[in-house]
Parts: C-alpha cells; sequence; structure tokens
C-alpha cells in the first residue's frame, strides 16, 4: 500500500486547494470536449430512463418524503430540492446499464453521480454553463483517481460499490465549487462525504434492484455532505488517508497517491473514461467486442458451438459470474457473463430493448438458454493484466477452437468516434423528447460553457408548460 509523506497535508486538502483554484482556461480543450460528451451521455440516460420502474420509485419517495424546490427531475414536469432531484435523476441515470464507467482498469461510474449532483445545485443557484463544466471536470477527475487508488480490491477484497462510494465525494467536491466555498468548509464537506460512502455489490450475487439507486444515494449523500459543512458541521480532514478513513476501511489494497500526485498537471479521466455502447455490465463487454470479432472473421452458427469459455480477470469472474445462466430477473440477465454472451450470440444484440424483450420472455429463450448453459468464465493470465481485456473461446462441434482478445467497444483503447456517442444521446432522447429537443439540447450541451443559466438547458425537457412541484416545504 502506497501512501503519502506523514508530514505532508491531508489528501482532502490538497484536493480542495487543486478544485477551488482551477479555471476552465486551465483545463486543455480535449478534456473538456471529453466531459461534455459524458454529460451528454448521461443526460441522455437520465431522460429516456426516467419512467423506468427503480427511477418511479426514486419519483414516489421524494415526492412523498422530500422538499419542494426548484431542481428539475429530467424528462419530467417535476421539479424539487436539490437532494431529491439528484436522488431521482441519479437512480435514472444508473437504473439500466447504459451510463458511462471507468475504463482502463479504473472501475467507476462517474456520471450518474456528477451530473446528477451537479446539475441539481447548478440549477439551484441559477449558475452558468461555464460554471457546471467546471466543477463537473473536476467531480469526474476525483472519482477516476478514487477509482485508481481502490479499484478493484474496494469491490474484488470488500464487496463495495464503487458508485456511491466514490462519488458522494465528487459530489461533495462539485457542490462546493458551485456554491463557491471556502478552502475549510470544502475540505470538511470532503470529510463529512465519508460519513454517507455506501453501497455493497451483494446485488450481483442474489439480485435486487437496489443497484439502480446507488448513483442516486451518493449524488445525494453528496450535495448533504456540502450543506451540512455549510452549516458548520466539521468532518476529518484525513477521511481519505488517516487510521480509520476511507482507504483502509473500504480496501484491502490501495494507493493514495492517486489523489494527490500530477493535480492539474495530469488528467487520468480522459484516458479511463468510458462509454457503453451495450446495456449490460461494462464488464462483460470486452467479450462482446472479442466475440464480434470472431463473428466477422468466422460463418457461426449457434448450434455449431460446444462450449463458449470467457476469459477474464478475477473481478469480472466474481462481478459477472454469480448469477449464472438461467437470471431470474433483469438486473441478473445484465449482470451475467454467461446469458449475456449468449444474447449476442443468438441475437446479436445487448441493448435496452434486447434486455426488455428478454424481461417480457421471462429469460426463457430456448435457444439463448441453450447458449448460456454452455458457457464458463476462467481467469486467464492474458487477461489479469493492469489494463484488462475480455478473451472468447469458442469450442466447435466440429473440432475447431476460435478465440480473440478484445478491449470494449467506448473504452480506452477501443473508443467509441463523437458521432457515435451524439448518436446514442439523439436515439435516447427522441424517443423520449422527440428529433428537435434531442438536436437543440445536444447543441446547448457541446456548446456548455456558452450557456448563461443551466435552467435553459433544463427546460427544454420538461414535457409540458406546466411544471409540478415535488416534496413538502
Amino acid at each position: 500500500m502506497a501512501d503519502e509523506p506523514s508530514f505532508a497535508p491531508p489528501v482532502a486538502q490538497r484536493l480542495a486547494e487543486w478544485a477551488l483554484a482551477l479555471k476552465l482556461s486551465d483545463v486543455n480543450a480535449d478534456v473538456l470536449e471529453r466531459v461534455k460528451l459524458h454529460i451528454l451521455d448521461q443526460i441522455g440516460a437520465q431522460v429516456s430512463c426516467c419512467d423506468l420502474p427503480a427511477p418511479r420509485i426514486a419519483q414516489a419517495y421524494v415526492s412523498q418524503f422530500g422538499r419542494s424546490g426548484p431542481a428539475s427531475i429530467l424528462g419530467t414536469g417535476l421539479q424539487a430540492d436539490a437532494e431529491g432531484a439528484a436522488f431521482v435523476n441519479g437512480t435514472a441515470g444508473s437504473s439500466f446499464e447504459i451510463d458511462d464507467y471507468g475504463g482502463n482498469g479504473a472501475y467507476a461510474h462517474p456520471g450518474c453521480v456528477v451530473v446528477s449532483g451537479g446539475l441539481a445545485v447548478a440549477e439551484t443557484l441559477g449558475a452558468s454553463g461555464a460554471d457546471l463544466l467546471r466543477a463537473a471536470t473536476v467531480g469526474f477527475e476525483t472519482i477516476i483517481r478514487l477509482a485508481l487508488a481502490t479499484m478493484p480490491s474496494m469491490l474484488l477484497g470488500r464487496g463495495f460499490h464503487q458508485t456511491g462510494a466514490h462519488g458522494v465525494f465528487g459530489v461533495a467536491l462539485v457542490a462546493a465549487m458551485l456554491e463557491r466555498f471556502e478552502l475549510e468548509p470544502t475540505v470538511h464537506a470532503l470529510g463529512i462525504a465519508g460519513s454517507h460512502a455506501s453501497g455493497t455489490t451483494e446485488y450481483s450475487q442474489s439480485g435486487g434492484e437496489v443497484k439502480r439507486a446507488h448513483g442516486g444515494i451518493g449524488a445525494a449523500g453528496g450535495i448533504r455532505s456540502a450543506r451540512l459543512a455549510r452549516l458548520g458541521l466539521s468532518g476529518p480532514p484525513t477521511i481519505f488517508e488517516g487510521k480509520r478513513g476511507f482507504l483502509q476501511a473500504f480496501c484491502n489494497a490501495h494507493d493514495a497517491r492517486f489523489l494527490y500526485e500530477q493535480l492539474g498537471s495530469h488528467w487520468h479521466f480522459p484516458e479511463r473514461g468510458a462509454l457503453k455502447p451495450h446495456a449490460s455490465c461494462a464488464l462483460i463487454h470486452h467479450h462482446f467486442a472479442a466475440y464480434d470479432k470472431l463473428r466477422a472473421a468466422h460463418a457461426i452458427a449457434p448450434d455449431d458451438i460446444e462450449e463458449v469459455v470467457l476469459g477474464c480477470e478475477p473481478l469480472t469472474l466474481v462481478h459477472t459470474g454469480a448469477t449464472g445462466p438461467r437470471p431470474t430477473d433483469i438486473v441478473g440477465a445484465q449482470f451475467s457473463a454467461e446469458y449475456g454472451i449468449a444474447m449476442r450470440i443468438v441475437n446479436g444484440r445487448n441493448d435496452v430493448g434486447a434486455y426488455l424483450d428478454a424481461e417480457a420472455d421471462g429469460f426463457q429463450n430456448p435457444a439463448v438458454a441453450a447458449i448460456a448453459g454452455r458457457v464458463r468464465l476462467e481467469v486467464d493470465p492474458e487477461c489479469a493484466t493492469e489494463i484488462p481485456q475480455g478473451k472468447v473461446t469458442l469450442r466447435m462441434r466440429n473440432g475447431a477452437v476460435l478465440s480473440a482478445k478484445a478491449y470494449a467497444l467506448g473504452s480506452p483503447f477501443n473508443p467509441l468516434g463523437r458521432d457515435d456517442i451524439e448518436q446514442k444521446y439523439l436515439d435516447l432522447v427522441a424517443r423520449k423528447s422527440g428529433d428537435e429537443v434531442a438536436r437543440s439540447s445536444l447543441r446547448m450541451i457541446m456548446n456548455l460553457e456558452q450557456v448563461r443559466d443551466v435552467r435553459e438547458l433544463t427546460r427544454l425537457f420538461v414535457p409540458d408548460p406546466g411544471i409540478r412541484r415535488m416534496g413538502g416545504t
């Protein structure tokens, strides 16, 4: 475990100093474009998924138990207090496995927390697009640095889910920046955020829709942490590196240096940020890409396959191998490596519609079930590297063995182009809000630094002029 020298300032202080001093002009244009593409991708997820079951439950919760306020529930005519809006939007944005993640070994889900939390606070303040972009840039980088410092140990060794556990710190920092905190309350906000860090991955073992809410829980917790700090509550300045701090409490192995080395001079986010073309756990996207290589090179009929071997690193085995080949709910299907690759082999699809169709069939498609039962996962040294790949080996009934390795489509070593990312957004938003809203909002997001008030953006997603407020006083 690598830690900072004992005489150095606390890690939270160094993060806060960097964040508060940062100017947009300090950030390279390519970094800002990458942040805007991730904001775009996440808003598309929030708008398109707002009517799914978990976001509906989140809306009902905020309606019954939350506070009224000016922050938008995207894709609806509803508004709430910033904490409630962030909770609902973060839940929507992570509710169907189409949100962004950290590639190149930096396992994270930054967008569903950073965008939902940042947008809710920015709306409440009437902040500019430039203010939101500046804060979101820090939020994304902070979460990727946390991932590099803690993963895969945090998940593989302890079973914590990174989305809320990382996200609450990122959003606390985002909120402090938007509210123009001084240094001391910003450090306290990070210290308090440590008490909101939460979420386990037991859902990947025995099911449960609560996973969908982890983004919302992290975003709301980050806003709450900043608000408590603003009111004077203190938190431990050594929340990250302390003897009873986040790193030792959540990890068997960690490297605190990622949290403070080269802040402002080296950006990890553009090297690690990844976007999803498929609606499943990102860990098995490598295998989809490897199978696609085989399908492009060979004529493959599902009935000709004797066995499918998925070579992987240990995290994929633990996180996507527990459900098995016969999922009983949609979370299980999206986290089942066996079922996911079988869908790809039989139907050639792992998009939102493919999983909804599978749910409608009760996950009983006989052709998919037959292939899923022939899938085996194994840890493969070729894949268990610092930058993991996926390996697919097909053992055919005629004795042939076909094998390929690949990085996931959308990951840094196999990236989606800007046109592909924008098309994903247009497809998602147009289904909910129409082509005009999709195209005008895309232009606004990709020119976010020119937006005078972020409410110009959020009002585009209101389905009708009548705004309904949620919650009580």
